[in-house]
C-alpha cells in the first residue's frame, strides 16, 4: 500500500476512533454519545480496515460515510463517497420514499431536474413530495402587457426580471419620455405615467401658492394695517 494512502487511512481512522470513544471530543455527542461505535473486526485490527478501504474504492478526497446513520462504522454500513454526498447524509436531512426507493430531498431533486428551493416552497404549501417534484415550472407570459395602456404609460416590450423574480416593462409615457415599471406597480394602478403627473402637480401647486401670495400682497396694499 502506498504510504501516503495509508497515512491518510490512518488519519480517517483515529478520527473515527476518537469521535466513537473519546468523551472529550467535542463530536462525541454525536458520535459515541448516541451509542455509535466501530465494529469489532475494524477496532481490533485496523489493518482490516485498511484492506477493506482499498477494495471498496478509497481514493483521495473521499471520505467515510455510514449508510444508516444510526448504526455503526463496518463493513456493511460503509462505503467511501465525495464530502457533498456526505453532507447529504446528514442525521439532519430529509428523506422520502418514492416507488419503494428512498433518497434525501436533494438526491431527488437532481434526480429529477429541479431546484431544491422550488420543491421546498412547494413542499411548505402543502404539496405531495412526487408533485413537488414532477409538476413542471410554471412560465410567465411576458407579452401579456405589451400594447396595453396603463394611465399615460403604454407598455412596449418586457425589460428584465430583477433578483425577486419580478418583472419590469419598458414603457412610452404620454408626454413622450421613456421608463422602466414593475409590472405589480402597472396593473395596481400606482405607476401611471413616467413621473410627469407627479411633476405637474407640483407645478400646479406651486403656481396656486404664488397667485395666493400674490393676492394676499395685494390685499394688503388695498387695506393697509
Amino acid at each position: 500500500m502506498d504510504k501516503d494512502i495509508r497515512r491518510r487511512l490512518l488519519k480517517i481512522y483515529l478520527h473515527m476512533k476518537e469521535r466513537c470513544y473519546d468523551q472529550n471530543d467535542k463530536r462525541y455527542a454525536d458520535w459515541g454519545g448516541r451509542g455509535i461505535h466501530i465494529c469489532d473486526e475494524w477496532l481490533n485490527d485496523r489493518e482490516k480496515f485498511f484492506e477493506w478501504s482499498i477494495k471498496n474504492g478509497y481514493k483521495e478526497g473521499l471520505s467515510i460515510d455510514r449508510i444508516d446513520n444510526d448504526k455503526d462504522y463496518s463493513p456493511e454500513n460503509c462505503r467511501w463517497v465525495t464530502l457533498k454526498e456526505n453532507n447529504q447524509n446528514r442525521r439532519s436531512s430529509i428523506f422520502y420514499t418514492i416507488n419503494g426507493e428512498t433518497k434525501n430531498l436533494q438526491q431527488w431533486c437532481n434526480e429529477y431536474g429541479i431546484s431544491r428551493s422550488m420543491v421546498n416552497r412547494r413542499l411548505s404549501l402543502g404539496w405531495d413530495i412526487l408533485e413537488a417534484l414532477t409538476k413542471p415550472k410554471r412560465t410567465r407570459d411576458k407579452d401579456t402587457l405589451i400594447g396595453k395602456k396603463y394611465g399615460r404609460l403604454t407598455v412596449l416590450e418586457f425589460s428584465h426580471t430583477d433578483k425577486n423574480r419580478k418583472s419590469f416593462y419598458k414603457c412610452l409615457c404620454e408626454c413622450g419620455n421613456y421608463t422602466i415599471v414593475d409590472d405589480q406597480k402597472l396593473k395596481s394602478g400606482h405607476t401611471s405615467s413616467c413621473g410627469c403627473i407627479r411633476k405637474e402637480m407640483y407645478e400646479n401647486n406651486r403656481q396656486k401658492f404664488k397667485q395666493q401670495w400674490a393676492d394676499k400682497k395685494s390685499y394688503r396694499s388695498f387695506f393697509p394695517a
